[in-house]
C-alpha cells in the first residue's frame, strides 16, 4: 500500500505521543499510570544499569521502546513491533497488568486527526 504524506505525519504523530505515554510517562491507554516497581526489582534495575525510574516505564534494556514503529501492514499504516519477540511482550505486560496498554487514547487519536486534517489542508492549497 502506497501512503501519502498526510497519512505518514498522522501515524508519526500517534508513535510519538503513545511512545511517550508508555514508555516514559508509564500509563496504560486508560490513562492510569501502571504502578511502581518494586523495591526489589529496582535493585535489578540498578545493577544492569537500567534507568532509574521507580515507575514502570516497560524499558529493561530499551528493546521495545526501540521497536515501536510506525508499521505498513499493507492494507494500511499502524503501530507495533517490528521484532515477534517485542510483540509477544507487549502481549504479556497487557495480560499481567490486565489493561490495554499499546491502543491509542482519545486525546491520541484526536491530535493525529488534527494533524491528518493540517496536512490535507496544506496539500490541497499547494
Amino acid at each position: 500500500m502506497k501512503t501519502n504524506k498526510a497519512e505518514l505525519a498522522m501515524a508519526v504523530s500517534m508513535q510519538a505521543s503513545t511512545t511517550k505515554r508508555i514508555f516514559e510517562d508509564g500509563k496504560a491507554a486508560d490513562g492510569v499510570a501502571l504502578g511502581d516497581y518494586s523495591e526489589g526489582y529496582l535493585k535489578t534495575r540498578q545493577k544492569n544499569n537500567w534507568t532509574d525510574s521507580k515507575k514502570i516505564i516497560l524499558q529493561a534494556t530499551g528493546q521495545m521502546h526501540k521497536d515501536f514503529s510506525v508499521i505498513n501492514n499493507g492494507k494500511g499504516l499502524g503501530l507495533g513491533f517490528k521484532n515477534s519477540d517485542n510483540l509477544e511482550k507487549s502481549y504479556l505486560v497487557e495480560a499481567t497488568y490486565k489493561k490495554r496498554i499499546f491502543a491509542a487514547t482519545d486525546d491520541e487519536v484526536d491530535l493525529s486527526m488534527k494533524l491528518f486534517e493540517k496536512n490535507v489542508k496544506e496539500i490541497l492549497n499547494g
